[in-house]
């Protein structure tokens, strides 16, 4: 049987080796930066440099160089979030989805839109233009965001009208339209799972330590896995609420992440991506409940039957990202060092002496890596986590900015 010829846009190394480990032909589409990482993986034939993977403009200009057309290929996809709409408008047929719910997976107004139609509890929301229209939005408390980013780059709230007022007058220096939503009381919880014919055949529940906001207060961005043996009855909510929000969505065929807010009585939607989760999640999923959901995206892709086949850890697993302080580092922990310290699993430190580290207040993205950490119980989990965290910053030395 022929290898089936996949034209992945936008980076991702898992991808690509999921792709080629079920036995898929590989070229992919990637911007200029990311060129350098791809040794070992993909040779220069199978590698197109662009200025921009998420520009249909870049990627056609890229593939006409090499004598090529989306046409050529069996299977155009994405694992990136920002090039999944592109994947979807050059595949077309080829494409795992139409552009239309690459849409509904990526701006903020439109999901939102489907998700209320479909009778899901979500919080309501008014489309922003200007940054003055932000006064007249009906909300006492509430966040504002960009249509189609990712993390909290460019996310607001406010919690008075104080606070509206400085936010409108900041938003001047930032490129709209945004997103205006209501404020929604509760904790944040985290639902990544596998789609596929249109049935959720896998979930996986996380709590964060802190709703992810509260970085703008100093907090950590950091999530431990609610464990299905401890919380069915929470289990059995998640995967009917996603198979819903999955329906209401039109993503009948992938992996997704997506964020809801427990109240206890209901999950009210927040957010949802049809992408592998960001941070070590995907390692915290796989350590917790024996599935990669690398592989499981690829199986959807290449449209083969789903692998899931659970098998959980009797311990309980969380993911922490990494911080310093803000201005130029001068050093931070390695590897190793994170890895020797307690209940660490996993670990990747991306940053280097060198960097300019943003304020990770600013963001939760803005990190210098990830680990994965495992504790007998959910809160000996979260210790660690906590106690980690605070090391990993106490250890690093950043020049002033």
């Amino acid at each position: 049987m022929a290898k089936r010829k996949v034209l992945l846009i936008g980076w991702r190394p898992e991808a690509v080796a999921a792709l080629r480990r079920l036995g898929a032909e590989v070229t992919c589409v990637l911007a200029a930066g990311d060129d350098a990482l791809r040794a070992g993986l993909l040779d220069d034939a199978r590698a197109i440099a662009v200025p921009d993977a998420s520009s249909a403009e870049s990627v056609l200009a890229g593939l006409t160089r090499y004598d090529l057309r989306p046409q050529d290929f069996d299977v155009v996809c994405s694992e990136f979030e920002f090039t999944l709409v592109t994947a979807a408008v050059l595949g077309g047929s080829r494409s795992p989805m139409t552009p239309g719910d690459a849409l509904a997976l990526r701006d903020k107004d439109l999901q939102k839109r489907r998700i209320r139609s479909a009778g899901i509890p979500v919080a309501d929301t008014r489309f922003v233009v200007r940054p003055g229209d932000l006064a007249r939005v009906p909300y006492e408390r509430g966040v504002v965001k960009p249509l189609a980013n990712s993390a909290t780059r460019g996310v607001h709230a406010w919690h008075g009208e104080e606070e509206r007022a400085e936010l409108t007058r900041r938003l001047r220096a930032e490129d709209g339209p945004w997103l205006a939503e209501a404020w929604v009381d509760g904790a944040e919880l985290h639902i990544d799972g596998v789609v596929r014919h249109g049935d959720v055949v896998f979930v996986s529940v996380g709590r964060y330590l802190q709703n992810v906001l509260s970085i703008r207060d100093g907090g950590v961005v950091a999530s431990v896995v609610r464990h299905p043996g401890r919380f069915p009855g929470l289990y059995g909510r998640a995967r009917e609420f996603a198979a819903h929000a999955m329906k209401a969505l039109g993503h009948h065929d992938g992996v997704f992440h997506m964020e809801v807010f427990d109240q206890g009585d209901r999950l009210v939607f927040g957010e949802c991506g049809g992408r592998i989760p960001g941070g070590s999640f995907d390692e915290m999923i796989r350590l917790q409940h024996g599935v990669d959901l690398h592989e499981e995206w690829a199986r959807a892709v290449l449209d083969l039957e789903p692998g899931v086949a659970p098998s959980v850890a009797e311990s309980s697993f969380g993911d922490v990202f990494l911080t310093t302080a803000p201005g130029t580092l001068r050093s931070c922990p390695s590897e190793p060092e994170v890895a020797a310290q307690e209940g660490v699993w996993y670990v990747s430190v991306r940053a280097r002496p060198g960097d300019r580290m943003p304020d990770a207040r600013q963001a939760s993205c803005a990190i210098a890596g990830t680990a994965v950490v495992e504790g007998r119980d959910e809160e000996e989990a979260a210790d660690r986590i906590r106690c980690l965290a605070r090391w990993f910053t106490e250890e690093s030395v950043v020049a002033d900015a």
